[in-house]
């Protein structure tokens, strides 16, 4: 028989001579011995078919050898069944069509089978190429279908029986073979896939995001992770094994625990998996932690992972706190708080609103509830609060009549829309009539201010009223106010003081300048015609009424009327005066027209009203309504320091009448002492007459009873030493009647001053001015 080319001669005749095997089958026990060590000491699968497919290749007349899966068993293999057998490992992988059945005990020999692509190109052969293709079926359970190993040799080929039965005999122990390897490589494949969950058991227990931990039936925490560790302060070796979980849990936790630990291993129903409580830690910190607990089957014990939540409960109780302070402000805030959807109806409102509004007005809208309006109220504009603006204004409810400083705020939902808006009105009505008196204040004083610069001309003379006296000071102030302002004046003041001249004053500096000042001496007109005069009247009225009159009322119409001698006035024109001025019009005699007219009343008397009021004769209604801004005049003999400035003024006033008469000491000591009863204008007629005739004449008895009540002092030019201007003669007047009372009083001024009717300060001044000291 021929061999394969290329054995080893020497070795050949070996073994031929041991007598045991033929010399040309000694391949057979070479490869046979290869064969078996291969199976016992190879532990893999694929590593021992390599080597039977290199022992047969080296070692046998076969060309190679392959194995292949069986899944279609028929009586015999066909040639042309074109099986397209593999080589080493990868021939295990499954095959598709029909090749032999290896139920078959009885080998088939098959001729002409085309060699595997594999097998050609490792032994360079040409396609097509007859081969003689031996199988032997292999007894694998691990495979399915069965398996076959494959013999190749050349064509024509007849193998001995001795080696069809080496063969056959190697072909089962290779399939035991392959079934422990296989059996060792599941185990194998077992242990590491149970390393491998084992390692990713503990992956997950050390790396998960939550602190976790083992506990047994007893409470003895077996493992922990670093997360735990880290939760509580503490190191493995001082946990595991050594603490029961029952130590870490706050007492008042502590018995709700062991229930739910307990219960959990009785079965018992209603054990919940998931619950919060609190734990220490090594620094003697309070934890809170959400806590999921599960049974690990089959073993008593069981696994808890625990969600630090201590911020998150710390921030709850921070809040709840907040929303408890929150509420009670907003249980106490005396203003309205109210909270507002998009189409404006009301979702909530504070306890003050619901007071106010006397319900609780959910659903209702904000406008008609709060302030009784059919629209939303002004300067509301929800929808730019809606787009994320805040809205501030004022305003006056119609509903109350009460000023509201508004603020008007988006409310946010937890995913940062904005879905309703918060209002929230504060009372400022106490504020708002303050800065309207505080504007009607500086109004006045900016008014007074503009009447003042305007009335002081000159240094001691305010519009056509002359004097510098503390009492006439007051008088000016009274008046600039009295004009800045709108009210009625009555004005109080012996006859001859000049009330006409402040009234005039007054409405002169006033805003009603520009129209007429109507003077009226409530004394001196006929009860008759009274009415009428007042009134007005019109064409055909009575007798003589040839056409329309107009009366004060009208004529004073925008303007001022004087009502000078109110006291006189009769009760019943005080009734219709005061609906006249009190807004309700008046009707002219002859007319069934009512007439409104804009006018104020600047009244003037010498009487004392309150006693005509106690009297009856005047009405008290009356009385308080023209008796608002009191303004009394003092007498000429309250203010003798205002004679000398007087006396000017009229000798000024009287020079285009004739020729400027000087004046001596003796007659300006004769002003001053004299007691004035008929006061400015008395001395106005004094001066007057002076100026005509050459003397003065006070043609009254005097208050000293021993003068002379007839004493007239005539003309008398005196020295060229009293000619000068008229304010020099007088300081020279005034100079020498002070230097006489200084010396009847022995220069003691208090006395002197006392003795010249002026205060002691006036006295120092006037005397400095002098040269005196």
């Amino acid at each position: 028989m021929k061999t394969k080319p290329g054995p080893d001669q020497a070795r050949h005749d070996i073994l031929a001579q041991t007598g045991r095997i033929p010399a040309d089958m000694m391949w057979l026990f070479t490869f046979s011995s290869l064969c078996r060590r291969a199976m016992l000491h190879t532990a893999d699968a694929s590593g021992l078919l390599d080597q039977i497919v290199s022992a047969v290749e080296s070692h046998t007349p076969y060309y190679t050898v392959c194995f292949k899966s069986v899944f279609y068993p028929e009586s015999g293999l066909e040639s042309g069944d074109n099986c397209a057998p593999h080589s080493g490992i990868d021939d295990l992988s499954p095959f598709h069509r029909r090749c032999v059945n290896p139920k078959t005990k009885s080998l088939k020999r098959v001729t002409d089978t085309d060699l595997p692509k594999s097998v050609q190109k490792r032994l360079g052969m040409k396609s097509g190429t007859l081969a003689t293709a031996l199988y032997f079926p292999i007894n694998d359970p691990c495979e399915k279908g069965g398996l076959c190993q494959v013999f190749y040799a050349l064509s024509g080929y007849v193998p001995h029986a001795l080696e069809l039965l080496v063969l056959e005999e190697l072909s089962a122990d290779l399939g035991k073979t392959l079934d422990r390897l296989h059996r060792n490589r599941g185990v194998e494949e077992q242990i590491l896939e149970l390393t491998r969950q084992k390692e990713m058991y503990h992956s997950v227990f050390e790396n998960t995001g939550t602190g976790t931990i083992i506990i047994d039936p007893d409470m003895m925490i077996l493992h922990v992770n670093a997360k735990f560790m880290a939760l509580v302060g503490l190191e493995r070796n001082e946990i595991e094994n050594r603490m029961r979980w029952s130590q870490f849990v706050v007492p008042g936790d502590n018995e709700m625990m062991q229930n739910y630990h307990y219960g959990r291993r009785k079965g018992l129903s209603g054990i919940p998996t998931e619950y919060e409580c609190r734990i220490f830690a090594k620094s003697g910190d309070i934890r809170y932690i959400d806590m999921k607990v599960g049974m690990i089957p089959g073993t008593g014990r069981s696994i808890a992972s625990f969600m630090d939540i201590t911020k998150r409960k710390l921030a709850e109780n921070r809040l709840r706190q907040s929303e408890a302070q929150l509420s009670d402000i907003i249980r106490t805030f005396e203003g309205l708080i109210y909270i507002t959807s998009k189409d404006y109806r009301v979702e909530f409102m504070n306890i003050t609103l619901q007071e106010k509004a006397g319900r609780s007005g959910v659903g209702e809208k904000c406008y008609r509830l709060i302030h009784a309006l059919d629209s939303p109220c002004p300067g509301c504009r929800l929808e730019s609060v809606l787009s994320g603006q805040t809205r501030r204004w004022e305003l006056k409810s119609p509903r109350d009549g009460r000023w509201y400083w508004s603020i008007q705020s988006p409310v946010y939902d937890n995913r940062g829309r904005i879905v309703k808006a918060q209002t929230i009105h504060m009372d400022i009505t106490d504020r708002k009539r303050r800065e309207e008196q505080i504007s009607e204040d500086a109004n006045l004083l900016r008014n007074e201010n503009i009447v003042l610069r305007s009335a002081m001309k000159e240094r001691y003379r305010f519009e056509n009223i002359v004097g510098k006296s503390p009492a006439m000071q007051k008088v000016y102030e009274l008046v600039v106010r009295a004009a800045a302002s709108n009210a009625p004046v009555i004005i109080y003041g012996e006859s001859g003081t000049g009330k006409e001249l402040v009234a005039r004053a007054i409405h002169n500096l006033s805003k009603r300048s520009k129209k007429q000042f109507v003077p009226v001496n409530s004394g001196a007109i006929s009860e008759h015609i009274i009415e009428s005069e007042f009134f007005g009247y019109r064409k055909g009225a009575f007798t003589g009424a040839e056409k329309d009159k107009e009366g004060f009322l009208g004529t004073a119409d925008g303007g001022t009327l004087f009502l000078d001698e109110i006291g006189d006035v009769g009760l019943n024109l005080q009734v219709k005066l005061l609906r006249a001025i009190e807004g309700g019009g008046y009707t002219p005699v002859g007319s069934t027209r009512v007439i409104k007219p804009d006018l104020r009343i600047v009244a003037a008397t010498n009487k004392n009203l309150k006693r005509l009021v106690e009297k009856g004769v005047m009405r008290e209604d009356f009385f308080y309504r023209v008796h608002i801004i009191p303004i009394r005049l003092p007498a000429l003999r309250d203010r003798k320091e205002d004679i000398p400035l007087l006396v000017d003024y009229f000798l000024s006033a009287f020079g285009d009448e004739g020729q400027m008469l000087p004046m001596g000491g003796k007659i300006m000591e004769a002003f001053l002492l004299h007691d004035w009863p008929g006061n400015v204008r008395e001395l106005q007629n004094v001066l007057h007459r002076y100026m005509t005739l050459g003397k003065i004449d006070f043609m009254e008895t005097s208050s000293d009873p021993g003068a002379d009540a007839q004493e007239q002092v005539g003309f008398v030019r005196e020295s060229h030493d009293l000619c000068g201007s008229l304010n020099e003669i007088v300081a020279e007047f005034e100079k020498g009647i002070i230097l006489n009372a200084l010396e009847e009083n022995r220069w003691q001024k208090a006395r002197t001053a006392l003795a010249l009717g002026i205060h002691r300060k006036t006295l120092f001044t006037k005397m400095k001015k002098l040269g005196l000291e």
